[in-house]
C-alpha cells in the first residue's frame, strides 16, 4: 500500500449539510490516473473518523473535479465506534474504507485539473433528504491510497 495524497483534518460542523474538501493532487495526478485505470490496482480513499456523540445522520461521500459531475464513492456511517461518549475506555476512530479507482479516473480523464474535491452530504434515515448532523464529525486522518487490486 502506498499513500499518495495525505487530507488536513476537517470538522464537518453540527447542522451543516453539506462541505466539500478540496484536495490537491498536483504532484501525483499521473501515478493516480495510472493506478485508477489499471487493473492490477486499487485506489481507496482512508477515513479515520469520529464524533462527540451521534451524528444522527450519515454522509454519502463524492468524488469530482472542481467543476465536474460528482461521483458517488460512498457512505461513512457512525455505530459505536468513532462516537466518544459511546467509548468504553479509549476512543478508537472508525475506519473507513472506500474503493474511488473509477470515480477517480472519471474525474481526472476529461481534462487537466491538479485539485479534486471530496464532498459530504449529511443524509436521514433510508436516504431521505438532507439532514442536519446532531453533532460535528471529525475526519482525524484521510489518505488517497494505491495499493494491490482486492476486488473483481
Amino acid at each position: 500500500m502506498k499513500t499518495l495524497v495525505r487530507l488536513a483534518p476537517a470538522t464537518i460542523p453540527a447542522g451543516k449539510t453539506e462541505i466539500t474538501v478540496p484536495v490537491d493532487v498536483c504532484g501525483v495526478r499521473t501515478e493516480l490516473l495510472a493506478a485508477a485505470k489499471s487493473r492490477e490496482q486499487d485506489v481507496t480513499l482512508e477515513l479515520d473518523v469520529e464524533a462527540e456523540r451521534p451524528p444522527q445522520v450519515f454522509y454519502e461521500v463524492y468524488l469530482s473535479a472542481p467543476k465536474g459531475k460528482r461521483h458517488h464513492v460512498g457512505n461513512v456511517a457512525l455505530f459505536g465506534v468513532g462516537i466518544r461518549s459511546e467509548a468504553r475506555g479509549e476512543l478508537h476512530p472508525a475506519h473507513v474504507q472506500l474503493f474511488i479507482s473509477e470515480a477517480l479516473a472519471l474525474a481526472l480523464s476529461p481534462g487537466p485539473t491538479d485539485t479534486l474535491n471530496i464532498t459530504f452530504v449529511a443524509k436521514g434515515a433510508e436516504g431521505a433528504p438532507a439532514a442536519k448532523p446532531a453533532a460535528a464529525l471529525t475526519i482525524r486522518k484521510g489518505e488517497i491510497v494505491v495499493g494491490p487490486r482486492q476486488r473483481e
